[in-house]
């Protein structure tokens, strides 16, 4: 699968990754702010509003980080069980404080500790991309929802001429915010080896998954996808 062919100058063992993102947690909010001009909260927003979601459904956040996507299901869907799932215990304390009323586990995505059909709503934000075994996290998910549930994938989008011009403005934006370049040049490392949109539907469409809308935001720059067990 396309998602595995990840550029091998890539260290994406989990202890590299968790120790990485354990060091930018208490900055990644703000960074995140910088790197997306301040848009990141309203296209996480828009995308979560894409989602059929319905009372009392079961939802988990996976590689949750501090917990964006799963506040805004919870802020808007007061109602639903939201569960919140990371590897980094940095992130999650983070999580945990911004979003007391959200229960969050440290746990690995491509082992998921839950019985199949357990949630009807799968999100995951800027993680897949991370996965050493993102194949295997792929299964994981289709596994974890009931049949004819939603499974909603954020992250950056087409390798346009909006992508090219972000790649050069994200370091020198950066620059003044934080000591850890080298983490950040892995992001974007990670987002030029990671495949397009059209080629992550193909991949998730081979794992048993139906597209049932894809939407991109930023000129293409971010692009979500929502698909259906």
């Amino acid at each position: 699968m396309t998602y595995d062919k990840n550029d091998e100058t890539l260290n994406k063992s989990p202890q590299t990754i968790q120790t990485m993102f354990n060091m930018l947690a208490a900055n990644y909010d703000h960074i995140n702010d910088i790197m997306s001009f301040g848009t990141q909260k309203s296209v996480k927003e828009k995308a979560i509003f894409n989602l059929d979601i319905k009372p009392h459904d079961n939802v988990i956040d996976l590689c949750c980080g501090t917990g964006d996507l799963a506040g805004l299901i919870k802020k808007h869907h007061p109602a639903s069980c939201v569960t919140g799932i990371d590897f980094s215990e940095r992130m999650l304390e983070i999580a945990k404080d911004k979003h007391p009323n959200i229960k969050f586990f440290q746990g690995d995505v491509t082992q998921l500790p839950y019985e199949d059909n357990s949630f009807d709503i799968a999100v995951m934000g800027f993680g897949l991309r991370n996965i050493q075994n993102a194949e295997k996290a792929v299964e994981e998910v289709y596994r974890i929802l009931r049949h004819g549930g939603q499974f909603l994938h954020l992250d950056f989008g087409r390798k346009n001429l909006a992508s090219k011009i972000y790649d050069k403005i994200f370091p020198l934006l950066i620059s003044n915010f934080t000591e850890n370049h080298s983490a950040y040049r892995y992001l974007i490392k990670s987002k030029e080896s990671f495949p397009t949109p059209s080629d992550l539907i193909k991949d998730f469409e081979s794992k048993g998954f139906k597209l049932k809308k894809r939407e991109d935001y930023l000129f293409g720059v971010i692009s979500t996808q929502i698909f259906i067990k």
